[in-house]
């Protein structure tokens, strides 16, 4: 009878947590700090790496900037490199906008994701707390948990 009590605690468990999606995650690049939001209410606080170079916005392939603004998740891969990943819309209109007047590629592939393999980690150890190529990057702990919580067409803001 405990054995099918704490099923049923479990089940009903499960179920509420996977209700609980988020709304936005919002990005606030000065404070390397990432926070989910649900109903206007910050459900939790995460601390990120970004871009090896996160002063401004993401212009063009390349730069090791972390772009600024408004996207989506459009993509969730399990099977990353970097542990799990959620791929953001980047680059939006307005990006692209932006590097065709530059007559510049303005790249693609931005996603937040956990950690990568120790044996390509220790390549990013010197390298201080921002290492990515323009990604946003939490431990694998705070990963799981953000990827339990995020489904396809979130929104993102990405503020400097």
């Amino acid at each position: 009878m405990k054995i099918i009590l704490l099923i049923c605690i479990f089940i009903i468990s499960s179920f509420s947590y996977a209700q609980d999606t988020i709304d936005i995650i919002i990005i606030k690049k000065s404070e390397r700090t990432l926070y989910a939001v649900k109903d206007d209410k910050i459900i939790k606080k995460y601390n990120v790496a970004l871009g090896r170079n996160p002063i401004g916005h993401k212009k063009k392939e390349g730069d090791k900037k972390t772009p600024e603004g408004y996207y989506f998740i459009d993509g969730k891969n399990a099977k990353s490199k970097f542990f799990l990943s959620l791929h953001t819309s980047y680059p939006n209109f307005h990006d692209k906008r932006i590097a065709e007047k530059g007559n510049l590629n303005p790249g693609g592939h931005i996603a937040i994701h956990g950690l990568p393999p120790l044996s390509i980690l220790s390549q990013y150890l010197y390298n201080g707390p921002d290492w990515t190529d323009g990604c946003i990057a939490l431990n694998n702990n705070d990963m799981k948990e953000l990827w339990d919580m995020t489904e396809e067409g979130v929104q993102i803001l990405i503020k400097p």
